[in-house]
């Protein structure tokens, strides 16, 4: 959040203080420390039997911060051998090789028993391998190697970053295949004009992500951006929708549109769904009857402003759409807008979605649009 995350909070702690809770994005664990065990005992000494040297290797044991099963078992029968040799120390458990994404540890020279015992001493003859080393709370390493780096709970967290990332989306762009100066295009997208308004790629001023934004010079009646295709709309007809607003100047006193849900065919379509600015806050309102509702109810009662979006800093605006049934839903910077949480509110089928500036009280002015998405899921901001 640029220059303008100091005026969010001030806005929240003095007329949303409930809204003042932010929600903290969990980021990476970190990793857990290795427990200490006590170093196994030695083995015992074998007995010498008849055979040639044992090949068999020892299965690899499960005790919890030990080491693995004993050493060889005898081989098959032959000449008598000379007498077994006392079975080597216990193995060294590794540290967690899986757990909490650390490194496996250095696992022991031979096998010991489950839970740090000693091994077992090897049999007759040339005596028996070496056991590969038991698993130690995550995985040591083979018997003499270092534990491969584990790959378990641990790992970076938080939310994904970037315009397009969030899941179950139907639309995203960032305007960065799009040609500075001309009008936005492809991908359903477009432009509707009602006067002398222009709707440009704009390369130079600061963009929210990359270095294009659209630039809504709002000189007319309608100065939209227009998006439609029935790919960009969910089946179930309910959608999210997210998109980064800068204004050039301060929201205005008089009732101006920002972006609306309607329908293509039918600009000021009776249950569209106006999202813009009245008494210098956030709004929302429909042509049926002019019904809207301001983000402060009460304002004529307590003179208060509602949520206000800041000039000349980028805001994340998210919005949540019913068509089939009566919700609407508004976010700003990721904080819900109640008095903008309407369950009473008749809806269009919409298939087009405008951004820009419909002009009824004015003044003229400037608008960019940067990041926008659409989708069957809340899309979220990002940084």
């Amino acid at each position: 959040m640029g220059p303008g995350g100091l005026f969010w909070k001030a806005v929240r702690a003095r007329y949303f203080p409930a809204l003042a809770l932010g929600v903290v994005v969990g980021g990476g664990c970190s990793p857990a420390a290795a427990p200490a065990e006590p170093p196994p005992t030695a083995g015992t000494g074998g007995s010498g039997t008849a055979g040639t040297g044992g090949s068999v290797s020892g299965t690899s044991g499960g005790g919890a911060f030990g080491g693995g099963a004993g050493g060889g078992t005898a081989g098959s029968g032959g000449t008598a051998g000379s007498g077994g040799a006392a079975g080597a120390s216990g193995g060294v458990a590794g540290a967690s090789g899986g757990g909490s994404g650390q490194a496996g540890g250095v696992a022991g020279v031979s096998g010991s028993a489950g839970a740090g015992a000693a091994g077992t001493a090897g049999s007759a003859g040339s005596g028996g391998v070496a056991g590969v080393a038991g698993e130690a709370n995550g995985g040591a390493g083979q018997a003499g190697m270092a534990g491969a780096a584990g790959t378990g709970a641990g790992g970076g967290g938080g939310t994904a970053s970037g315009p397009c990332t969030a899941s179950g989306l139907t639309f995203c762009t960032d305007f960065e295949t799009q040609t500075v100066d001309a009008a936005p295009s492809g991908m359903g997208l477009g432009t509707h004009l009602n006067g002398n308004g222009t709707v440009t790629v704009d390369g130079t001023t600061a963009a929210h992500s990359g270095t294009k934004s659209i630039r809504v010079n709002a000189t007319g009646y309608q100065t939209f951006m227009k998006l439609t295709g029935a790919t960009v709309f969910p089946a179930s007809g309910r959608m999210f929708v997210r998109v980064y607003i800068r204004l050039a100047e301060p929201m205005t006193g008089g009732h101006n549109t920002y972006f609306e849900a309607g329908l293509d065919a039918a600009t000021d379509a009776p249950f569209e769904t106006r999202v813009g600015v009245m008494n210098e806050m956030l709004m929302i309102n429909q042509p049926d009857g002019d019904r809207g509702f301001l983000s402060n109810q009460n304002f004529y009662n307590d003179g208060l402003l509602g949520m206000v979006i800041p000039a000349t800093d980028w805001t994340c605006v998210e919005s949540y759409f019913d068509s089939p049934g009566t919700t609407v839903d508004f976010w700003v910077e990721g904080t819900n807008v109640p008095d903008l949480h309407r369950t009473d509110w008749q809806q269009e089928t919409y298939d087009a979605l405008r951004f820009g500036y419909e002009k009824y009280a004015g003044p003229e002015t400037q608008i960019w649009y940067d990041d926008l998405a659409v989708g069957s899921e809340r899309i979220g901001c990002f940084d």
